[in-house]
């Protein structure tokens, strides 16, 4: 008895591999991507059946969780598909993303009807354009830029990075949506980013974006960059940046808070008087905080060096503070 035991458990195990092993080949095989655009996918359902009949399926999407990356959220309800149609077009889709699909199919045996199974597979649609590049901080002393931009969740990314018309940093094969490069400071950089996206061993390109601008905060002088003079006005010199538009000059006597713009400069100027702050003179004795914003105006776009610095006016000295990185 024991013995017959034995037999119909090792019999009952080898059938259930056979059948598990059966399952693994369909979700490996069954769907594929035939074509894409930036907002549609097709694909393909041709299940393995084994001379078995397929009677219906039923197709549904899943995208990424945008708050907790590993996790999948409903993005199309199941829909139903008849068993002689082989392809289905998913639409409005986003650019540059990675979706699941899941397909659920019933089919019939020689000896059972209505079986069920469920298989998935990701699919993608083409890189849109980039947009959204911006400067996030450029370092002084270690002449180097970081920059970003807008994020398509599926996609690698390159670059290009000119001073005037020489190409001075390239890269590719990173898929974060911000990077850096090593830059002299006081002069201007143009960049431009292109999404790309590899499906069924294919490379798909993106446009490239528009060209975005890249520039330092303008350094107040070390040497005589702050002054003021009996009459109680301000003098504030900084190095000039090549090929922007404007300064702007901002005074407060807080460092982290209370600023104001006191005043706006053309590009070919090096330096600015300031006759009132709050409509007072100002006062050798008092301390003040200045810092200079560059910006530069292409059509209806401004891009600007940012805010990173101040420089501290103390009894007569000057002093650079990282008073936005605090």
């Amino acid at each position: 008895m024991k013995e017959m035991k034995k037999i119909l458990l090792t019999l009952m195990f080898g059938i259930f591999l056979t059948f598990g092993s059966f399952i693994t080949t369909n979700a490996a095989s069954a769907i594929t991507q035939t074509s894409q655009t930036q907002n549609s996918v097709t694909i393909n359902f041709a299940p393995s059946l084994n001379n078995n009949t397929l009677t219906g399926w039923t197709v549904s999407l899943q995208q990424q969780d945008s708050s907790q990356y590993y996790n999948w959220v409903d993005y199309q309800s199941p829909v139903n598909v008849a068993a002689n149609v082989k392809t289905y077009t998913f639409n409005n889709l986003s650019a540059g993303t990675k979706y699941k699909v899941i397909v659920s199919y019933t089919y019939d045996t020689k000896y059972t009807k209505g079986n069920k199974l469920t298989t998935n597979q990701y699919i993608y649609t083409l890189p849109g354009k980039v947009s959204g590049i911006n400067q996030k901080k450029w370092w002084y002393y270690a002449k180097s830029v970081d920059f970003g931009w807008d994020k398509q969740n599926a996609c690698d990314y390159e670059y290009t990075a000119y001073n005037g018309k020489k190409l001075v940093s390239s890269k590719k094969d990173f898929t974060y949506n911000y990077t850096s490069f090593k830059v002299e400071n006081n002069k201007l950089y143009k960049v431009k980013v292109r999404a790309y996206v590899t499906i069924n061993g294919q490379v798909y390109y993106g446009d490239w974006s528009d060209e975005a601008y890249l520039f330092t905060q303008p350094m107040i002088k070390s040497k005589g960059g702050i002054s003021i003079n009996k009459s109680g006005k301000m003098t504030v010199k900084w190095n000039k940046i090549s090929d922007i538009s404007k300064y702007e000059v901002y005074v407060s006597t807080k460092e982290t808070s209370g600023y104001k713009k006191v005043a706006t400069v053309s590009a070919k100027k090096g330096s600015a008087t300031i006759k009132k702050f709050n409509k007072k003179k100002f006062n050798k004795k008092k301390t003040y905080f200045v810092y200079i914003v560059a910006n530069k105006k292409v059509g209806n776009n401004t891009y600007t060096s940012g805010r990173h610095y101040s420089t501290m006016y103390k009894k007569g000295r000057t002093t650079l503070r990282w008073s936005f990185d605090k």
